[in-house]
C-alpha cells in the first residue's frame, strides 16, 4: 500500500505533499475533457430525476454531451461569446448543462446562491458584470424585479417554458427554444462552440463566497484549478460507474460543484437529484443511492434518527450484541456488517456504502457509529479558494476528528506554529484560486509570493502527517490566560445534548476584562415533548441543560469551561451549506440581551 503522502522540510517549512493512492483513469486538463470522459460512458444513464408529473426519467451521458454542445453553440450565435453568464436555480440536470455550456467555449460562469433575495442578486449581477442569466421558473419573480431595473442583462433564459405574459419581451427566452436553435446550427456544421479554444489558466468561473453581497468575496477559478482538483479527488476516493449519487448540497457551492457534480461526471457515476431535505430518506431508497456528499448536520440527523429508530423498536439489546459479534469477526478479517445490519440499511438506504462530509467538523461518534454498521463516512476539508478539496480521509486512513491527508497533488504546511504545535494551515497546488475578483490587495494578503494560500484556519499536523482542524482564526476565543478555545469544538459537544437542536458559542468579554465562554442553545421542542410527554417550563429546561453542560465541563480545564448559556427557539443564522454566520448570529444574540436589559450572567438559563 502507498503511504499517500511524502513529508519533507524545505525553506524552513515541514511540508506534507499528497501523492494519492489510486491512479486516475484519465488526467484531465480542463472541463471540456471532463465532458469527453463522460462520452466514454455513452448510452449509460448519467442522470435520473423527476419530470413535472413526478415520474422518474433520465438522460444518458451521450445526451448530456450533445445538450451542452447545442446550448453552447446557440449562446455564441446570439452574441454571448466571452460573456459572463449567471445561473440561478435549484439542483437539476439543466443546471449542469448550463454551467458546462458556458465554461466550455462561451464565457465565464457565475453560479449564484439560490437563497439570495432579489436585491442581493442584483448586487452580484453588477459586481460580476453579468451579461445574461439562466434561471428556473421558481425564480421568475426575482427575474421580473431584476429586469425592471437592470439594463445590463441582454438575456434572461428560463430553464422551463416561460409564461405568455412575458413572451413578447425579447430579453426573455426559454432554454428549449435556444437549444433547438443550437441544434440546427450544430447539425448544419457550425463548430464555433465545439472548436472554441479554452484557456485553462484564465478565469472561467466566478464564485461569490457566503455572506452579504457587500462582504462576499468573488473567487476567480480557472479550468486548471477545478480539473486538477477533480483528478486529485480521484487519487484518494474510489467510486465506480455503477454507483449512484444523490445531489443534495446547492450546486453553486464548490463542494457539490466539484465533487458532487464534475467528479461524478468524470467517473461515470449516475447523478440523481434530491427533492428537498425532508425527502432525503425517501430519495436514498427510490434511487438506490450508494454515494452521498453532504454536511455534518445531514449526517448527524440521519444518525440520530437511525439510533432512535433502533431504540423505539426495542431492538437495542440485539443491536449491541450484533455490534460486538461484528467487531470480533472483523479482527479476523470477516466482515458481515451489511448482513448483520441489513434491517437498518433497509430503512437508511439499502445501497449506501460511502459518504463524504465537509464544510464543518463532524462528530466523531457519527463517523464511528456508521462505520460500525458498514457505512463509511470520510471527513474532508476545503475552501472555495482551493476549488475546493484540500484534504480528506480515505479508504486507507479514516481517523475520526481529523481531515486525514492532503489529496494527491496538494501540499499543506503550517505557518506561525505555537508552543502546542498549532498554526495557520496553508495550501499550495494547481487547485489554488487565481485570486479575488477586482481585489488585488486582498489577493496579495492571502497568497504568498511562492504560491502558498493562507486559509485562515488553524490546525495541527502530527508526526504521521495527519491534519486536524482546531477552528477558524477569526472565530477563535482568546481566554484571559492567553489560552485558545474554538467555538466549533464546543458546538459539537453541545449538539449532542438531548433536546438541543443546534448551538452557537462565543467569547464574552466581561466588564472586568475576563473572557467567558458562552453558549446559545436552540431548543428541540419536539424532542423535549417526546421525552417528557409535555413541554417543559423555562426553569426546568434550564435545569436540564445546566446539568448536561456541567457534565461537558467536567472534561475541560477550568479556564475553558462553558460559563453561561441562554436558550432560544429561533434558528441560528447559517449559510446555504449550513455553516454558522458567526458575526450575524452574535449581533442577533447581543441585540436580544440589550433589548432585555440583561448582561449574560443574569440572562443565563433564560429563553430569548
Amino acid at each position: 500500500m502507498k503511504n499517500g503522502i511524502d513529508i519533507c522540510n524545505k525553506d524552513g517549512r515541514r511540508i506534507i505533499k499528497g501523492t494519492g493512492y489510486y491512479k486516475p483513469s484519465v488526467v484531465v486538463k480542463d472541463l471540456r475533457e471532463i465532458v469527453n470522459c463522460a462520452k466514454r460512458y455513452g448510452d449509460k444513464t448519467g442522470f435520473r430525476y423527476k419530470d413535472k408529473n413526478g415520474k422518474v426519467t433520465g438522460k444518458t451521458y451521450n445526451e448530456f454531451a450533445y445538450d451542452i454542445d447545442c446550448l453552447g453553440t446557440a449562446l455564441i450565435s446570439i452574441g454571448l461569446k466571452d460573456a459572463s453568464i449567471a445561473i440561478l436555480s435549484e439542483n437539476r440536470y439543466d443546471w449542469g448543462v448550463c454551467y458546462l455550456s458556458v465554461v466550455n467555449g462561451v464565457g465565464i460562469a457565475v453560479p449564484m446562491d439560490k437563497y439570495l433575495p432579489a436585491k442581493e442578486v442584483e448586487n452580484l449581477i453588477e459586481r460580476g458584470k453579468v451579461d445574461a442569466i439562466f434561471y428556473s421558473s421558481s425564480y421568475q419573480h426575482v427575474m421580473d424585479e431584476v429586469a425592471a431595473s437592470n439594463d445590463r442583462i441582454k438575456y434572461f433564459i428560463c430553464m422551463d417554458e416561460i409564461s405568455e405574459k412575458i413572451i413578447d419581451n425579447t430579453k426573455f427566452k426559454s432554454m428549449s427554444e435556444i437549444k433547438i436553435q443550437g441544434k440546427k446550427l450544430l447539425d448544419g456544421g457550425d463548430r464555433s462552440f465545439i472548436d472554441a479554444v479554452i484557456d485553462r489558466d484564465k478565469m472561467s468561473i466566478l464564485l461569490f463566497t457566503s455572506g452579504t453581497t457587500s462582504m462576499a468575496k468573488g473567487v476567480m477559478l480557472s479550468h486548471a484549478n477545478i480539473a486538477s482538483n477533480v483528478v486529485s479527488v480521484a487519487t484518494d476516493i474510489k467510486v465506480y460507474n455503477d454507483d449512484v449519487h444523490l445531489s443534495l448540497l446547492p450546486l453553486h457551492h464548490t463542494f457539490e460543484n466539484t465533487v458532487g457534480f464534475l467528479f461524478m461526471v468524470y467517473s461515470g457515476v449516475c447523478i440523481t437529484y434530491c427533492d428537498g431535505i425532508k425527502y432525503i430518506a425517501q430519495n436514498l431508497k427510490e434511487y438506490n443511492v450508494s454515494l452521498l456528499i453532504a454536511v455534518p448536520a445531514i449526517f448527524e440527523a440521519l444518525y440520530r434518527k437511525t439510533m432512535e429508530g433502533i431504540k423505539k423498536s426495542g431492538k437495542e439489546k440485539s443491536f449491541n450484541t450484533a455490534l460486538k459479534i461484528s467487531g470480533i469477526l472483523r479482527k479476523f478479517g470477516i466482515d458481515l456488517r451489511k448482513r448483520l445490519f441489513k434491517g437498518i440499511f433497509s430503512q437508511l438506504g439499502p445501497c449506501l456504502r460511502l459518504a463524504v462530509s465537509g464544510a464543518a467538523p463532524l462528530d466523531k461518534e457519527v463517523i464511528t457509529g456508521f462505520e460500525n454498521i458498514g457505512f463509511k463516512i470520510l471527513q474532508g476539508y476545503g475552501l472555495t479558494e482551493t476549488s475546493p478539496v484540500v484534504a480528506a480521509n480515505n479508504d486507507f486512513i479514516n481517523i475520526p476528528g481529523s481531515i486525514g491527508y492532503p489529496l494527491g497533488g496538494v501540499d499543506v504546511t503550517l505557518d506561525s506554529i505555537d508552543d502546542n504545535g498549532m498554526g495557520e494551515i496553508m495550501v499550495r497546488g494547481e487547485n489554488v484560486m487565481l485570486g479575488y475578483y477586482d481585489n488585488p490587495e486582498e489577493t496579495r494578503e492571502v497568497i504568498t509570493p511562492d504560491g502558498w494560500f493562507k486559509t485562515g484556519d488553524l490546525g495541527t499536523i502530527d508526526d504521521k502527517g495527519v491534519i486536524r482542524i482546531t477552528g477558524r482564526a477569526k472565530s477563535m476565543i482568546v481566554l484571559s490566560n492567553g489560552k485558545k478555545a474554538f467555538p466549533e469544538e464546543y458546538e459539537v459537544l453541545l449538539n449532542n445534548i438531548k433536546g438541543v437542536k443546534d448551538s452557537f458559542v462565543w467569547g464574552n468579554v466581561a466588564s472586568d476584562g475576563d473572557v467567558q465562554v458562552c453558549a446559545e442553545l436552540v431548543i428541540d421542542k419536539d424532542k423535549i415533548i417526546e421525552d417528557n410527554s409535555q413541554m417543559l417550563l423555562e426553569k426546568d429546561l434550564a435545569s436540564l441543560f445546566d446539568k448536561a453542560i456541567k457534565e461537558i465541563n467536567k472534561d475541560l480545564p477550568q479556564y475553558k469551561i462553558i460559563r453561561y448559556f441562554i436558550m432560544t427557539y429561533d434558528d441560528i443564522v447559517k449559510t446555504t451549506t449550513l455553516k454558522i454566520k458567526r458575526p450575524a448570529e452574535y449581533e442577533k444574540v447581543k441585540s436580544k440581551l440589550e433589548k432585555a436589559g440583561l448582561e449574560i450572567r443574569k440572562a443565563s438559563g433564560k429563553i430569548f
